[in-house]
């Protein structure tokens, strides 16, 4: 090449690579639509491999709202394993009382009682005098932060005993006639009491939590109805409560057969609350069950395994509960993402969102999503935070999606 030819061709190179790439240019538009939709947030994405790629807000704390069920499912993991099992204690004494211990089982519903009473009948119970519950292994003072005393199921309270997430789902026919809603549940007293307020023809599901003495007696009352359904006798209707100790002998341990990974699926793919803390609160005990359940014991837990596990600075990850209905909650979106880089071979947990395993999180003026964009090289993973007034997660997501 002659020297003139060189230097033309050399200059065209350089001024090519201080122009940047097309690819290039169009990255640098789209980091600048995002961050012109970024208020007070974060967001985040990495390549396939974990490389950065959008990189907003990185070390600034945010309200996660339901993303943290991430979080919830990743450590029980750690902790518990996939394969744990929640139980529950079926016990009897020399007056022929039967006394049920609750473990913290979230998935204590109607077809699962229907096994335990048909378990207790094969072995050889006809009959009972009085049910007796026993809620020891929670503490008594649970107020989870954030959960208010409303009808709504995502305020149901949390328990050692509890059944079908501490609601019922009832039905008032045009007629004024009330039946249960799920074919799978029988109609108890408490049940059809409630459903007098809903409208005729109308179905609803109600949650018994604002008053706790509720959650006992529908627990009890259920338990009965399904086992007289079932051919047990129980002699008395009124429903007790006891602490087991030495005076009662167990009959029958019941261990749900959802293991932990079939638990954490119905948590992450219906953001349900109470079954986000009914985990939080229950894994202290799987290796501590000296002291009841409580939320500073779930806490002191969770930040040692945020500290030493994870290798989270203070500061970085605040869980005051397991659900994110508190706003006491905070992450950074740098520890968001590093939690996702983790929790990538569960993707498959997320629900999907356009093909997308996507977790939303939302509050009064908090619009996330955290999960995994699906490209033809595998799981890029992405964090959007917002804190502010506007929801542009959707819009954030698109421009990220094509990123």
């Amino acid at each position: 090449m002659k020297p003139k030819r060189l230097i033309a061709y050399t200059l065209t190179l350089l001024a090519l690579l201080m122009a940047g790439s097309p690819l290039q240019a169009t990255e640098e538009t789209t980091l600048r639509k995002i961050r012109s939709l970024v208020q007070n947030g974060s967001v985040m994405l990495t390549s396939e491999t974990g490389e950065r790629l959008v990189w907003i807000n990185a070390d600034k704390r945010f309200v996660p709202a339901s993303i943290i069920k991430i979080v919830t499912a990743m450590i029980a993991r750690d902790l518990l394993g996939d394969e744990f099992r929640f139980s529950t204690g079926f016990y009897t004494n020399a007056r022929g009382d039967l006394a049920i211990k609750g473990f913290g089982d979230p998935f204590l519903i109607s077809d699962e009682i229907r096994i335990i009473a048909q378990q207790l009948r094969n072995s050889g119970v006809s009959r009972f005098n009085r049910i007796m519950l026993d809620q020891s292994y929670f503490a008594e003072d649970l107020a989870i932060p954030g959960l208010s005393k409303t009808s709504n199921p995502y305020d149901a309270l949390n328990g050692a005993l509890v059944v079908n997430f501490n609601t019922i789902q009832v039905q008032k026919r045009l007629s004024g006639k009330i039946v249960s809603a799920e074919q799978e549940t029988p109609l108890t007293p408490l049940a059809a009491a409630k459903a007098t307020a809903i409208a005729r023809g109308k179905t609803g599901r109600i949650n018994l939590s604002a008053n706790k003495a509720d959650c006992n007696r529908y627990a009890g009352e259920l338990f009965a109805a399904i086992f007289r359904e079932q051919g047990i006798t129980i002699a008395h209707d009124a429903i007790g409560e006891t602490a087991v100790d030495a005076a009662w002998q167990l009959r029958y341990m019941h261990r749900n057969p959802r293991a932990l990974t079939d638990v954490l699926h119905g948590l992450l793919q219906y953001s349900n609350n109470f079954i986000a803390n009914q985990i939080f609160l229950a894994i202290p005990q799987a290796s501590d069950t000296a002291t009841p359940a409580s939320l500073q014991k779930s806490r002191r837990l969770f930040e040692n395994h945020i500290r030493t596990r994870l290798d989270v600075a203070d500061g970085e990850l605040i869980m005051v509960e397991g659900s994110g209905i508190s706003r006491g909650n905070r992450v950074t979106g740098n520890v968001m993402i590093s939690i996702l880089e983790r929790f990538k071979p569960h993707a498959e947990l997320l629900t999907p969102k356009d093909g997308h395993p996507i977790k939303s999180g939302t509050l009064t003026g908090v619009y996330n999503y955290a999960g995994y964009i699906r490209t033809g090289k595998g799981l890029r993973s992405f964090v959007i935070m917002l804190n502010q007034g506007k929801n542009h997660r959707d819009a954030i997501l698109a421009l990220l999606t094509n990123f």
